[in-house]
């Protein structure tokens, strides 16, 4: 009968994923345990700084003391379970995104499952624990946890961007809307006006639209060229950014002389533009 090989990955491999160093805290309340994963992380393939607390509120006092990359955690601890510990650990500012193993004498379902869900990286019993099963299980944490804070910091820097962006948009329309404002003000008289100065009002008033629509479409030029976070357009030299405060700027502020000749009047704003 054929029996399936294991594949294990090689050492270039292992080397090529592991971490070059990693500062790591044992919390286990058995001296004898925390003897023995302080011998075993030291005799990974990358340098290790570890630390050692008999309790919760040791670890509580430690954390706020010093940053963790990797913590690994007793569930049965004299001041709580491993499971209360993390909540110790997210409310720490600066540990709060560190790997975390579970640890624990027995094997129970429940106890692994509740702890994958509050964010353990992964869960290994006391009896499994070797060289290859905790260096296997620790560079596989610290490579979750540190995929999860740059996702963090992207989705953040996003954020900042985009709310940097829609204040100065914020910035360059209201201006338009209060002269819009403005200009609708003076057409509540307009029955009372002669036809030449209504016509006049009626014209201003479409030019603020049609500046609000230029400045609308040019928001969806750049939205439809943009390739990164960073509004930009093309150009001979290459992709630029767009000062968002240029693009008010774009349409002029005040109305044009009258020409000599009369003007051949544009379509009115109001008029469904053609798909």
């Amino acid at each position: 009968m054929h029996h399936p090989t294991s594949i294990k990955p090689t050492a270039l491999q292992q080397a090529a994923t592991a971490p070059v160093f990693a500062s790591i805290l044992i919390v286990d309340d058995e001296k004898f345990d925390r003897t023995r994963l302080k011998r075993l992380c030291h005799e990974f393939d990358f340098t290790t700084h570890v630390a050692e607390a008999d309790s919760l509120e040791a670890m509580r006092i430690i954390l706020k003391k010093d940053r963790f990359d990797m913590i690994l955690l007793d569930y049965h601890l004299p001041d709580g379970t491993g499971l209360d510990g993390v909540e110790l650990i997210r409310a720490d500012h600066v540990n709060r995104t560190a790997a975390t193993l579970m640890i624990t004498g027995t094997e129970q379902n429940n106890i692994a499952l509740r702890a994958l869900k509050l964010g353990f990286s992964d869960y290994l019993t006391k009896d499994e624990i070797s060289g290859e099963t905790l260096n296997r299980a620790v560079i596989s944490a610290l490579q979750k946890s540190q995929l999860a804070r740059g996702m963090a910091v992207s989705v953040s820097k996003h954020d900042e961007t985009l709310q940097s962006f829609s204040r100065k948009c914020a910035h360059d329309i209201k201006p338009i809307v209060s002269r819009m404002m403005r200009q609708m003000r003076t057409l509540r008289d307009i029955d009372k006006l002669e036809p030449e100065d209504a016509q006049e009002r009626v014209e201003r008033m479409e030019g603020s639209l049609r500046r609000l629509w230029s400045f609308l479409d040019d928001l969806d030029d750049i939205g439809a060229a943009k390739t990164t976070h960073t509004p930009s357009i093309p150009s001979s030299r290459g992709p630029q950014t767009l000062p968002i405060s240029r693009i008010n700027a774009m349409v002029p502020s005040e109305r044009p002389g009258k020409p000599e000749t009369k003007p051949v009047k544009p379509p009115s704003i109001f008029r469904r533009r053609p798909d």
